[in-house]
């Protein structure tokens, strides 16, 4: 019993981590969940808990970093008030359509270099993120079954 949590929290963790890592994201996580033995449900929870942390890092990390004078300068060259303006007046979409080509580490960086509204970052990047993770599985599981 205690041998079978701890394979199963291995593979969790394992899942969770190819999620967090930049460039492997939910395009490697899921796949590697299903391929190590994972059930669907708990490869979306878990590939989807470890790509949304990095946007909670971003978010409150941002702050922290905007006090080095040097990287505070490098944000205000990349901010344009046009592009800003549309990103919050269509960044919902945006989010739901960028995040799963381009990555959640980008976007956040992104969302916040174009000052994103916060609710509107976070819960478009979790719906994106989860919608991606769920049709991701739902593909594999359609191959698989194909080809068995």
């Amino acid at each position: 019993m205690l041998q079978s949590m701890l394979e199963y929290l291995y593979k969790a963790v394992t899942v969770w981590f190819f999620g967090f890592f930049p460039f492997f994201e939910i395009i490697v996580a899921v796949p590697a969940g299903l391929a190590i033995g994972l059930d669907p449900f708990s490869v979306i929870i878990f590939s989807v808990a470890g790509n949304i942390t990095p946007i909670f890092l971003i978010e409150y990390g941002y702050s922290w970093l905007m006090k080095s004078s040097r990287i505070q300068n490098w944000v205000n060259k990349l901010y344009s008030e046009k592009v800003s303006s549309n990103v919050n007046k269509y960044g919902i979409w945006y989010i739901l359509l960028i995040t799963p080509w381009v990555g959640v580490w980008a976007m956040g960086v992104a969302a916040k270099v174009l000052k994103m509204k916060k609710r509107v970052f976070i819960w478009g990047s979790f719906f994106s993120i989860l919608a991606y993770a769920i049709v991701t599985v739902i593909l594999i599981q359609l191959g698989i079954n194909i080809f068995t």
